[in-house]
């Protein structure tokens, strides 16, 4: 099984290496919009933040995955499976990133069921978080991207909900002795004395998102070079978040890609247009770049953690 999953890990990556290349070259960059400093300064810092949050974001996943197995797994073994599958979002399908996560079932020796329901957990918890704070960045404007995203949004999330139900009854009926047991164990990650660290694991989504808006936001501003009142630049990092959420629920379109420009100027009208295009272009290659990044340090990493283990032996 092992040798499976490494194989199809390792067609998955190449598969990623090609599309990630591809849309590269679909970016068409002119290298004469990055001649500016403050543009420079924006792609260095998203860039910085955003490899630091994907590494770090192996840590509320961690967190339900060891609540939901009852097993004692080191970061050190989470990050470079996480960090890995994180790339294959580049290849069409917009699930795979999520399904390459299930190696770490196969080297740690848990259940595949365990690291799928943690995964939908921190999906779930990334979503709402994320629209949180969209929303509150948003303001009165909310009301207007519902109305244009909201049908989308309610289509998705019930068909959702709905399939979610109908699997758990499937397997309620056919497997009925094995859910009682995934029920009975999975009530314990719930008991008094674990809440905390799930709260942890919880509420480190709304960090997470807090300091990625914080980072649009400074990076609209130096892009946008005193051209828009803090307010605008407030709902433009809303709108960016929330345009997350709509490339997220809307199939064919990992990443959003298109969406992003479309939901930032229907929030702005025809103001700003040029400087919003280069923001999306700005944060989609520092995005790659970090993807890149976090990559290599999860394969250093884990190179480093195994020589440490050989020297200890």
């Amino acid at each position: 099984m092992k040798k499976v999953i490494k194989i199809i890990g390792n067609l998955l990556m190449v598969a990623a290496v090609v599309f990630i290349v591809k849309k590269f070259v679909d970016m068409d960059v002119n290298i004469s919009q990055f001649g500016s400093a403050a543009v420079i300064a924006a792609l260095v810092i998203s860039f910085a933040v955003q490899t630091a949050v994907l590494v770090m974001g192996t840590y509320p996943w961690l967190v339900f995955v060891k609540a939901l197995s009852g097993r004692s797994i080191p970061f050190s073994a989470a990050m470079p499976v996480y960090t890995q599958s994180n790339l294959y979002k580049y290849v069409p399908g917009n699930v795979f990133q999520y399904v390459g996560r299930n190696k770490l079932a196969a080297d740690m020796d848990i259940s595949h069921v365990d690291v799928a329901c943690a995964t939908i957990l921190d999906v779930l918890f990334c979503v709402i978080w994320t629209a949180v704070i969209s929303a509150a960045l948003l303001g009165g404007k909310i009301a207007d991207l519902m109305g244009k995203y909201g049908r989308n949004i309610l289509i998705v999330g019930a068909a959702g909900i709905i399939a979610v139900i109908i699997v758990i009854l499937l397997i309620r009926f056919k497997f009925r002795d094995k859910f009682k047991e995934y029920i009975s164990r999975y009530s314990k990650a719930f008991e008094k004395g674990k809440r905390g660290q799930l709260a942890k694991g919880i509420m480190y989504y709304l960090l997470q998102n807090a300091v990625s808006a914080a980072t649009y936001f400074i990076c609209l501003k130096l892009i946008m070079d005193g051209a828009a009142s803090a307010g605008e630049l407030a709902a433009f990092t809303g709108a960016f978040m929330f345009a997350w959420i709509i490339g997220f629920v809307t199939p064919g379109a990992p990443g959003g890609i298109g969406i992003r420009e479309g939901v930032m100027m229907f929030v702005s009208g025809d103001s700003y247009t040029d400087r919003i295009m280069l923001f999306v272009l700005v944060i989609r290659i520092a995005s790659i770049l970090a993807d890149i990044s976090a990559f290599v340090i999860g394969r250093i990493y884990l190179s480093a953690t195994k020589e440490k283990l050989r020297e200890q032996k």
